[in-house]
């Protein structure tokens, strides 16, 4: 919490704050008698009809506004878009892609967030390991939602080790405080060779399936590993036949789950796909795409897309280069979908 209050950068022309005569450099101290930890806690109190900001000049004057502002936005940005310093990551998993970084690029590159506020704003996936029960109590009161949340696996003692946090078991416990309270969530397997794959694999999907439907979606990716892991875990690789594997289990469970619950649940992401050499599922197993950022039914959106904007255009004889710049596993989906222009578009 902020005992300065908060500073504002900008005040949109024509807004309530602008014809309240805000401007740059005054302080936000309370509302309704509230001190505002947050961009949250923010928002949450100017969603009222009638309220009472009290502002701290930049001469020192202290002005109490009483704002009647019909559920509008005030026309405020703040020097800090959360309102408060981002919370960086406790953890040191043994999967961080940000630990196997290469040297000399920007700073920001190297900052490992664990911050469940950029889960609302950004669609960041969180491990609830600094989160406190007052940002629980915080998320059920301002019915934030969804929450995305980085599980890995749901047996305690594993989960402490893959994130190397002793207390990274027990933090689960939030996840069953957020869906008695009825709070969206979705979640993520970062999948680890003969770690939290196989047994373990089956352990989380089940014990994750209990807390439908608030927890909408899972989704299960492999370790994403670079060059640079001296001094890091051993982690290996996922072989072809290890990948079979994987979507083979989570097909089985798909199939259980959307019979008793209508949704599928649990999905493997399109790489461990490409990896198996097994076929994308068909577009209504993926829930409406839920998982979609997460890299889970890309490419097949993006081949339904592709198809149906081709069926709707005509060859306009225009001749011209393109150059596509794609990733080594997509590469060859990408050649496939640029053939079907070429075949409509022949002077391309």
């Amino acid at each position: 919490m902020s005992k300065r209050g908060h500073i504002i950068k900008e005040v949109d022309s024509g807004s309530i704050a602008d014809q309240l005569e805000l401007e740059p450099g005054d302080t936000v101290l309370s509302i309704d008698g509230h001190e505002l930890e947050d961009i949250f806690d923010y928002e949450y109190y100017i969603n009222s009809e009638s309220i009472l900001m009290t502002v701290k000049k930049k001469d020192g004057e202290e002005w109490e506004l009483e704002i009647e502002n019909q559920y509008e936005d005030l026309g405020i940005t703040f020097e800090n878009g959360l309102m408060s310093e981002y919370r960086s990551c406790r953890n040191k998993c043994i999967f961080c892609f940000i630990d196997q970084m290469p040297p000399g690029m920007r700073e920001t590159l190297y900052f490992k967030d664990d911050d469940s506020r950029l889960s609302f704003l950004q669609g960041n996936y969180v491990t609830l390991t600094n989160m406190s029960d007052h940002d629980i109590d915080r998320i059920i009161k301002f019915k934030l939602a969804p929450i995305n949340i980085s599980v890995h696996t749901t047996n305690p003692a594993l989960r402490c080790e893959m994130l190397h946090n002793r207390f990274a078991g027990k933090a689960l416990d939030k996840i069953q405080r957020l869906y008695e309270a009825e709070i969206p969530m979705n979640g993520q397997i970062v999948l680890c060779k003969g770690v939290n794959d196989g047994k373990e694999l089956e352990r989380t999907i089940e014990d994750l399936s209990k807390y439908l439907p608030y927890m909408e979606s899972v989704s299960a990716v492999p370790v994403g590993m670079s060059k640079y892991r001296d001094g890091l875990y051993p982690l290996q690789p996922f072989t072809s036949e290890d990948a079979k594997e994987i979507v083979k289990i989570i097909g089985r469970w798909q199939k259980k789950l959307y019979k008793t619950h209508g949704n599928h649940f649990i999905h493997a992401s399109d790489e461990l796909y490409i990896l198996a050499g097994l076929p994308f599922p068909e577009e209504n197993c993926y829930d409406g795409y839920i998982q979609l950022e997460n890299g889970v039914g890309m490419l097949r959106l993006l081949d339904e897309e592709i198809k149906a904007a081709l069926e709707t255009m005509e060859d306009d004889h225009k001749s011209e280069e393109i150059s596509i710049a794609t990733g080594r596993l997509a590469a060859p989906y990408i050649e496939r979908h640029a053939k079907l222009v070429q075949e409509k578009f022949p002077g391309r």
